[in-house]
């Protein structure tokens, strides 16, 4: 595996003006409506007849979330220290609290979850055998999380004057 050669000031300024707030909580907002019209299907709610259908629908939501948590992180933050997150969820959420995000109980128990990160990886990638609690996140409550994480984050991007409306 090659080693990345450090960015230069100038490649790091253009990959700040590239990737705002706004680009990061739009391509969250893709990804989580993306997961509300697949979830709408009936195809997802029949494991048994489809095998892994609901795997679009826990990516699509998971990544989602950790954008959402990122585009509230780029109001502070340049990109290149945001993307040192990786996909850190539990980072992301003690950072994005720290920025004033409010996490409710139910999804604080969510983030326990993908804090996990074979459990995350499970959401996200294909592994056989025996799964963790990853394979057995209700897809009610990634929608649900990522409904409640979106708005506290636009809230915030909006009274900080990121974004104008929802």
């Amino acid at each position: 595996m090659a080693k990345s050669k450090k960015k230069s000031p100038e490649q790091l300024k253009d990959d700040d003006d590239r990737m705002t707030s706004m680009d990061l909580f739009i391509t969250a907002e893709a990804y989580r409506q993306s997961a509300i019209v697949l979830e709408e299907k009936t195809l997802w709610r029949a494991p048994a007849k489809i095998g892994h259908a609901q795997m679009p629908l826990r990516f699509l939501y998971s990544h989602a979330l950790e954008l959402y948590l990122k585009a509230l992180l780029r109001t502070k933050y340049s990109i290149d220290a945001v993307e040192k997150f990786r996909h850190s969820i539990k980072r992301l959420v003690k950072e994005a609290e720290e920025f004033g995000l409010v996490v409710n109980c139910a999804d604080r128990d969510l983030f326990a979850i993908m804090a996990d990160t074979k459990a995350l990886i499970e959401m996200r990638y294909i592994l056989t055998g025996a799964k963790t609690v990853g394979e057995v996140v209700e897809i009610e409550n990634l929608h649900r999380t990522c409904k409640s994480v979106r708005d506290s984050v636009g809230g915030l991007l909006r009274n900080s004057g990121v974004i104008v409306r929802l």
